[in-house]
């Protein structure tokens, strides 16, 4: 049975949302009209017995994108472990970013990754690119500016018993960390950069880790009139010659505006 089923005659069906996510065993809605926030969330709680907690998202704040919840239901928490590809992560909704609609992207990417790569997640969050390529083998720099992400993030690495030696953290602003060990400089074989808000801010950090050949995953949010040649001319201001290896849309942040991702290579990096 699906929610609207179960709700039908018990609240106004345009208030019912057409979807929610589960992360761990919180589920989370977003909220049009509160005096029926209990009855929908009721509802979820019914449909599903793994979930102990239903909430409702708040408003997007600061950097780290975080978007708090307001518990209506069950367990007073934000806190759970959610199991994504056959990985744990733990984290905080209320201190950390996740989005469990990115699993099967995440999961193209890391699927990419050959052994012994050298791979910069500029961003990392809790860890859900970071740690299955730090297990496939390869040599993975994990780095965020949220110190709670960082936090999960390392006992994430605990978590899935990932190898000590295939991952390293780093909490700050990417651009200084990358700053301070030139000994990166030229020497990834993949960068990862899924800030989309943000990224384009963040080329000239990519460039300073890329060689030829360097595959980079660029995260970016754009509208459908400027599908697909604003992306690439944001990206050739700072790679003028690139190879594009694949794009794709990957979710709509609001009528016709997309999350997408370019794949591409530098064919010259100077």
């Amino acid at each position: 049975m699906k929610l609207k089923e179960l709700l039908k005659g018990k609240v106004p069906k345009e208030v019912i949302p057409s979807a929610f996510d589960i992360v761990g065993d919180i589920a989370i809605f977003d909220s049009k009209y509160p005096k029926y926030d209990k009855i929908i969330a009721e509802g979820i709680l019914k449909l599903h017995k793994n979930v102990k907690v239903v909430a409702k998202r708040g408003i997007t704040e600061g950097i780290e994108r975080i978007r708090p919840i307001e518990v209506i239901i069950g367990e007073n928490r934000s806190e759970t472990i959610h199991v994504e590809n056959g990985f744990r992560f733990k984290l905080d909704l209320n201190k950390v970013f996740f989005n469990t609609r990115l699993q099967f992207e995440r999961q193209r990417v890391i699927s990419k990754v050959k052994e012994g790569e050298f791979v910069f997640d500029l961003f990392a969050g809790v860890g859900p690119f970071a740690i299955p390529i730090a297990k496939r083998g390869a040599k993975v720099v994990a780095i965020d500016i949220n110190p709670h992400a960082v936090k999960y993030l390392k006992e994430n690495i605990k978590l899935n018993k990932v190898p000590t030696e295939n991952i390293q953290v780093f909490e700050g602003d990417c651009r200084e960390v990358v700053n301070n060990h030139k000994e990166w400089w030229g020497k990834a074989d993949r960068v990862i950069m899924n800030l989309p808000a943000k990224s384009e801010d963040f080329l000239d950090v990519a460039k300073k880790l890329a060689k030829n050949e360097t595959v980079i995953h660029f995260y970016w949010f754009c509208h459908e009139s400027e599908l697909w040649w604003k992306v690439e001319e944001v990206i050739k201001k700072v790679f003028p010659k690139i190879k594009i290896i694949e794009r794709r849309k990957i979710g709509e942040r609001a009528p016709r505006v997309y999350k997408i991702v370019v794949d591409f290579i530098p064919t010259s990096v100077s």
